[in-house]
């Protein structure tokens, strides 16, 4: 029997009937303003960044979305994440949040190996996995590929230092027009105190389609902010 993460592949049918079963309003519409975003950047140079892939539903989607209005070819789909354990929270705000989170959704991310295993399933190809503590791999990503473009960053981190770590190295690299998505904005202290921080310095608009009024946000950069 061949498994990803401990999802029998076989029974993938069956999976898909459990989530229309059993899932809420707000995944669906989660999903289609992620398929919306994607058909902003399509006229946009620039790769698509995640940070944060946690069980790489999201990042699957936009591999996805990529084979159905692009090519493999059009742009990288890149993901920067543990690949391991929830990492812990410092700010203190989010120390509660980051406990009642895990203890919902799990404590560990999907693992390289198993999200190859899916892309290779799915015939996904034209993509780079980047483990480790974002803190540290941005950076460095960031000082190794100097003329790195972006035409959507989805920043899904959660925490506050991560948050602020990939606002303050990657929001430059995002071409103008760019889509931003805030998928913690409102709902994790620690990253929606990043987000204020950083929006007090520039020039963006929160926005939200009328259909997903809960999350995820997003932000368009303008032409006139480096």
């Amino acid at each position: 029997m061949k498994e990803i993460m401990g999802f029998d592949i076989d029974k993938a049918y069956d999976y898909e009937h459990g989530f229309y079963l059993t899932s809420s309003i707000v995944r669906l519409a989660k999903l289609l303003t992620h398929y919306e975003l994607y058909k902003m950047i399509i006229h946009l140079p620039g790769h698509v960044i995640e940070c944060g892939v946690f069980k790489a539903a999201t990042f699957l989607q936009w591999a996805t979305f990529r084979e159905m209005l692009e090519n493999p070819y059009s742009r990288k789909i890149i993901g920067f994440d543990t690949f391991g354990k929830f990492p812990d929270a410092q700010f203190p705000d989010d120390q509660k949040f980051r406990n009642e989170f895990v203890q919902k959704a799990g404590e560990w991310s999907i693992s390289v190996d198993d999200l190859k295993k899916s892309c290779e399933r799915k015939n996904i190809i034209n993509f780079e996995l980047i483990k480790g503590d974002i803190n540290q791999t941005v950076p460095r990503y960031v000082s190794e590929n100097p003329h790195l473009k972006i035409s959507l960053l989805h920043i899904d981190t959660d925490l506050y230092e991560p948050s602020k770590t990939v606002l303050s190295n990657l929001y430059s690299k995002v071409v103008a027009g760019g889509i931003i998505v805030l998928d913690d904005y409102g709902t994790f202290p620690g990253g929606t105190k990043a987000i204020d921080e950083f929006l007090a310095q520039h020039q963006l608009e929160i926005r939200k389609f009328p259909f997903s009024n809960w999350i995820p946000s997003y932000c368009v950069k303008p032409h006139s902010d480096r």
